[in-house]
Formats: structure tokens, sequence, C-alpha cells
């Protein structure tokens, strides 16, 4: 016989009635509903004039393995073979549902806004075991959304390492071409042609006037007017030679200063610590070759405006200290 629950017998859910009858088409009992991540539990009971009172207990999972719950108060009608139920949540301002539905061999097949859905006669028990179901279910979804999280960031990571590592190649590309541009046009300003011949000319032609200015000197008598500004001039020549001599000493320092700094570029570059994959080294050892030649250059020139400025400025002194000795 059906299993139900009914009035005054006080029996639940029994195999056999003893000394009391139940009304034909009662529907009293647990249902239970069960779909893809989802379990409800219709608990209801029918009054002999077919009102219905009970409760739908429901527990699905998100996409992100937790659960969700809620229970429904349920109200309604039924003629024992269709029914309308009400269900309303325990909650200030809470909205009516209004749902219908039909009774068919132990099973309610409810039509509800969002679809329809079939409860099966069960046992609270059933409900529970689906409830663990869910929640075992809900741990594989969120292992599974753990690991898909995990594989993103990975793979996340790999291409944000990706894009620094293209980003400090094309970094290192740059700098490497920028050097290389920078050395080629060292090289070509140094390979143009040089004329020292002025610098030369300049210190020849004020030596000469100091050493005939000297001979001028030792002509007039000691202590003499003519004697002493004959040594004026000498030593107005040494000035001379001293202010012409500041640019060229500067331009000197320069000159060692730049090839300081491109020697330390180059040994910096990434073309000669281990990246010489890059596709600017080919430019780069291409550059190096006209800077080379050029620093031979230029090294010669400094050697040869240093050399001069201290032997000359060396013999003006000379002069200048024998005329003031003379004089």
């Amino acid at each position: 016989m059906t299993i139900i629950r009914w009035g005054g017998c006080g029996v639940v859910l029994v195999a056999l009635l003893s000394g009391c009858s139940l009304p034909p088409h009662t529907i009293s009992g647990a249902y239970v509903a069960r779909g893809q991540q989802f379990a409800e539990l219709l608990q209801i009971t029918q009054s002999p004039d077919g009102q219905l009172l009970g409760t739908l207990n429901h527990v699905a999972l998100k996409p992100d393995g937790s659960a969700e719950q809620f229970t429904l108060n349920i109200s309604g009608t039924t003629d024992g073979h269709a029914l309308t139920l009400v269900g309303k949540a325990n909650e200030p301002f809470a909205v009516p549902t209004n749902m219908s539905g039909t009774i068919d061999g132990g099973a309610i097949t409810v039509t509800q806004p969002n679809g329809m859905e079939r409860f099966v006669l069960s046992t609270p028990e059933a409900y529970q075991t689906d409830i663990q179901q869910l929640g075992e279910e809900g741990k594989t979804i969120q292992q599974s959304n753990a690991q898909q999280q995990q594989m993103a960031q990975e793979q996340q990571q790999m291409v944000e390492a990706e894009n620094a590592r293209q980003e400090a190649i094309n970094n290192a590309n740059q700098r490497v071409s920028g050097l290389a541009d920078a050395l080629n046009n060292y090289a070509a300003m140094i390979q143009a042609k040089h004329d020292l011949a002025p610098f030369h000319g300049s210190h020849e032609k004020i030596l000469a006037a100091a050493r005939h200015d000297l001979e001028i000197e030792q002509s007039y008598p000691r202590g003499s007017v003519q004697r002493g500004q004959v040594d004026v001039r000498i030593n107005q020549l040494g000035v001379q030679l001293t202010q012409f001599d500041i640019p060229w000493g500067q331009l000197v320092e320069r000159g060692h200063t730049h090839l300081s700094q491109f020697d330390a570029a180059i040994a910096q570059s990434p073309c000669h610590n281990g990246q010489d994959q890059l596709s600017a080294c080919g430019q780069q050892r291409e550059a190096e070759k006209n800077y080379q030649a050029a620093k031979t250059i230029l090294v010669s020139e400094l050697s040869d405006v240093e050399t001069s400025l201290k032997q000359d400025t060396d013999e003006m002194n000379r002069i200048t200290k024998e005329a003031d000795t003379q004089e």
C-alpha cells in the first residue's frame, strides 16, 4: 500500500493500516526533485478538504561550487489530480511564487516561472543523500576551478614572462643600435680631415717671436728701459701662448673622455655580455670596426697635441725665465 501520513491515525508512512483508513488521492508525503547540480525536497500535508501546507527546501551549486540554499513555505489546494501551490520565503516583503501542477503515480509535476519540475515520492533521508552528493560535486567543481585558475595564472605568468623577455630583447636591440649609430657618427667625425697645421704654426710663430725678442733683449744693457720693455713683451708672448693653448688642452681632455666612454659602452654592450644573438649585434660589430680605425687616428692626434703643448710650454717657460734673469 502507499506509504503516507494522515490525521488521527498517528502513524507516519506505515506499510499496513490497522483500524483507520485514508481518504482517496491524498498526496501527503515527502517528494524529491533531483536535477543537474540541484536538489529540492517538497514536504507537504493534505487536509481532508484538499488544503495543502508544507515546505520546499532547495539546494543548488553555484558556478564556483558553493551551495545556494533557501526554504519556501508552501500552501495550496488539490483535488487529488491537479494542484495549485504558493511558495513564499520566510522573510519580510518576500514575493510569493505561484505554481501549478499535476499528480500522477506518486509523482508531482510542478510548473514554475522558470520551467517544469518533477518531484518523486521519496524521503527526507534521500534528500540528505542528494545534498551530500551535491557537496561532493561542489568540491569537484571547486578543485576543477582551482586547477583552471592555477593554469590560467601560470599561462598568464608565461605570457607576461614572454612579453617581458621580448621587451628586454627590444630594449637591448635599441640600446645596441643606438650605440652603433653613435660609434659610426663619432668615427665619421674623427676620420674627417683634421689639419693641425694652424695649431703648430701658431706655436712656432709665438716661440719664434719670443726667441727673437730674447736676442734683442741681450743686445741692450742690463737695467736699461729698452731691455725691460723687451722682457715685458716676452712675458706677454708667454701669456698669449697660454691663452691659445687652453681650448686645445680642453679638446685633448674631451677626446680622452669620449674614448673612455665609448670603450666602456662597448664593453658593457649586451653583444659582449652573452646576448651576441641580438639582431642589432651585427650592426654594432661593423660600427666597432669603424670606431677602432678612427680611434687610432684620434689617439695619434691627441698624442701629437699633448706633446706639443708640453714641449712648447716648457720652451716658452725657459725663454721667459732667461729673459727675466737677464733683465
